[in-house]
């Protein structure tokens, strides 16, 4: 090992003062065609780099006695945070001699790595892996990369039993305090499990390690690693897991080092086989994507203006020409008024996020109606409807409106935006009849998911689903989600509830996921409303999600000039039946509970975080705080995690000993060339536990109401006229 460590860093050298004769711009060019390619990371060793930002990848690796897969979510071009399930093939679960091969582990990791603008320099990360989890894979590590032309070298050091139980060496931390020196057994913390054990990071032994990775010239990324192996594969005891018979001859280790392929698939992931521990095959797939920019190329704005005669006097004409061409270009008109040469229009959008994009487009078809009309105008004010309520309100310029995007900067000083204009919906001058009720509605797949059981990672099922939305009014909604299951597992799982707290308000799930193949996930009606400028209102009443219904409020504070917002709600809640239908449960599984909470949201525009804390009482009644912390990108990209801690004790929560997960949300028109408002979610627990949940409201308000504030509609210029 200490030979190969010497000659790695000879070559390293070698390749640098090579680099460095080259020229930068030559080396820059194929290091950016080569670096598009290939799997981040060696074949079991990590790397400094990282994905792409707001980039997600799922990962499968399987050998003759694991199988591992990971869900990792960059939602910076600094951080990297992974969710991985891990099942060996040759362990017990339970104890000698029972359920071989049903273990399962699970755990977070996160890396954070720094890139220097010069290539001169290495690419260097930190990481921590199952850093909150039972312990089985903790390690810490500290790695350098370059990347050169046609080759990429990785050389650092690790911590922890799998990482640093073979070949370590004296912590060089030690230099600075002798408790460095010793990593000890579990954690302090440890607790039920779940706690980041910080007592034991960066502590103990180290192992080195390095690694290589050459492209192949002319075969489109295909790449040879080497890594050297420090791994202890017999580090096994851990949580209730023990080895069988098969143990040592799958996990002996004959040399340390790895070889192996890699092979992209074009941008949307990669395939290896590699040659571990010199004895065994390995092979990994992964897939996913990066959604910093749109994967379909957008249709240019080009709207068809038409003037059709009415034989209605030279305002009213104007009237409805505008309300014909806004609604062929999807925005709909709500109210307008004429005077003299300003015109101001409330408009609702169905298709755009952004709000700069949707009010510029319908400025552009306003004053080409109006000059259609022999009307000129000076001045173009657009009011955006939400839910009935106006949230934002941007005054153009005639004269800005024109398609050069050089004139941006010119456009945004000479545009106004407020959170409301000084009118209302009643007293504009042009009022389109609205026919209520309105009804829309969609028949899609439904997936039905149970993720994380100790003795099978995933129960699912698929069916159908009928979306459908009754608008009574402006303000009045009624919606409603109602399922058919055509086929699932979810019988094969023991609905068992390991839980002490009151009203198993979330470890009853599998109930009510096996309790019928016809189900109303959804039946909520809304009344939202805005009783004063900045301030946004709701009630609602229904079956909110699979296992609660009743009465919901919510009264939100969204100023208009700042990046905070606050809200308060209170949930008068019944759980419901295991049907799903329109019953409670009664008797002795019959559950009351009363929730409130007190949010508080601040946005951070330069980084785009969003920042969410919130302090109450939950569905187990018991009483704590939420920390959600996510990157928020205009275009409707969102990542993050949240912790809840509440006072239910570790013991009373159970394994995992506090509420935890993360999440990302994917809008739909990245993948296509027109626009969409619609998404698609995943959020994921460690635990399914009782403590520290909360109600599941569709349109709750402190997530709503994008555009109403000064930051939010100057984050969007680039919409402009798109």
């Amino acid at each position: 090992m200490k030979i190969f460590l010497h000659i790695f860093f000879i070559v390293q050298f070698y390749i640098f003062s090579n680099y460095i004769e080259a020229g930068y711009e030559s080396n820059n060019n194929l290091r950016k065609s080569y670096n598009s390619y290939g799997q981040v990371g060696l074949i079991h060793l990590p790397s400094a780099e990282i994905k792409d930002e707001q980039s997600i990848y799922f990962t499968y690796n399987v050998s003759d006695y694991d199988k591992m897969g990971s869900l990792t979510v960059s939602p910076f071009n600094w951080l990297e945070a992974s969710y991985f399930y891990y099942r060996p093939k040759d362990l017990y679960w339970g104890g000698p001699g029972s359920n071989l091969g049903k273990y399962l582990d699970k755990g977070f990791n996160v890396k954070f790595s720094y890139k220097p603008k010069s290539y001169l320099l290495p690419t260097i990360a930190i990481g921590l892996d199952d850093f909150a989890g039972t312990g089985q894979f903790t390690r810490e590590y500290i790695v350098a990369t370059y990347d050169f032309e046609h080759i990429k070298l990785t050389s650092g050091f690790g911590y922890g039993k799998y990482l640093g139980g073979e070949s370590s060496h004296r912590n060089p931390l030690s230099f600075f305090h002798e408790t460095f020196d010793s990593r000890g057994g579990q954690s302090s913390n440890y607790d039920r499990g779940g706690n980041p054990s910080f007592d034991l990071w960066f502590r103990g032994p180290v192992a080195y390690f390095a690694g290589i990775e050459l492209f192949i010239p002319k075969t489109k990324g295909l790449s040879i690693k080497i890594e050297s192996d420090p791994f202890n594969y017999m580090s096994l005891s851990c949580c209730g897991d023990a080895p069988s018979p098969y143990s040592i001859d799958l996990r002996k280790k004959d040399s340390n080092f790895n070889v192996g392929l890699s092979y992209p698939i074009k941008r949307y992931g990669h395939m290896d086989v590699s040659f571990v521990k010199g004895n065994t095959f390995n092979m990994s797939f992964s897939f996913g994507l990066s959604f910093n920019k749109n994967l379909k190329k957008k249709n240019t704005f080009n709207p068809v203006i038409e003037n059709i005669n009415h034989n209605q006097p030279k305002k009213n004409e104007f009237y409805y020409d505008l309300l014909h061409n806004l609604n062929s270009n999807n925005l709909y008109l709500q109210t307008a008024t004429l005077d003299r040469k300003n015109l101001e229009m409330k408009i609702d959008s169905v298709d755009h996020i952004n709000p700069i994009q949707y009010s510029s487009r319908a400025a552009y078809i306003a004053k080409e109606t109006a000059d259609m009309n022999d009307i000129n105008l000076d001045y173009i004010d657009i009011g955006h409807i939400t839910r009935g309520i106006e949230i934002n309100n941007i005054s153009y310029r005639a004269s800005d409106i024109a398609f050069d995007k050089k004139r941006i900067v010119l456009v945004k000083r000479n545009t106004d935006t407020e959170a409301q204009s000084s009118g209302s919906l009643i007293t504009d001058e042009f009022r389109p009849l609205l026919k209520f009720p309105i009804i829309t509605y969609k028949v899609s797949p439904d997936i039905r998911t149970h993720i994380g059981s100790p003795a099978q990672f995933i129960y699912w099922g698929y069916g159908l689903k009928l979306v459908a939305d009754m608008h009574l009014s402006r303000h009045l909604v009624l919606s409603g989600t109602f399922g058919k299951s055509i086929q699932d597992n979810f019988d094969e799982k023991i609905a068992f509830a390991d839980s002490s707290q009151p009203g198993l308000p979330r470890t009853e799930v599998v109930s009510y996921l096996q309790g019928t193949d016809e189900y109303i996930t959804l039946l909520q009606l809304d009344h939202i409303w805005s009783p004063y400028s900045n301030i946004y209102a709701r009630s609602s009443f229904g079956m909110f999600e699979t296992m609660f219904g009743g009465i919901s409020t919510e009264v939100l504070y969204k100023p208009y000039s700042s990046n905070f917002a606050f809200s308060y709600e209170f949930n008068v809640l019944k759980k419901r039946s295991y049907k799903q239908d329109l019953d409670f449960l009664k008797g002795s599984k019959a559950y009351k509970v009363k929730t409130k909470h007190l949010n508080v949201a601040y946005y951070e525009p330069s980084t785009n975080i969003l920042l969410k804390w919130s302090y109450g009482h939950y569905l187990a009644k018991d009483k704590g705080y939420t920390l959600d912390m996510s990157r928020r990108m205009p275009s409707g990209w969102t990542a993050g995690f949240f912790y809840s801690k509440t006072n239910l004790s570790a013991a009373q929560f159970g394994e995992g000993s506090f509420d935890k997960g993360f999440y990302f949300s994917v809008p739909f028109d990245i993948f296509s060339s027109s626009y969409s408002k619609g998404h698609s979610g995943f959020k994921l627990r460690t635990m399914t536990r009782d403590g520290g949940q909360r109600i599941e409201i569709t349109n709750k308000l402190i997530d709503s109401f994008y555009g109403s504030t000064k930051t939010e509609i100057n984050e969007n210029w680039n919409g402009f006229l798109r």
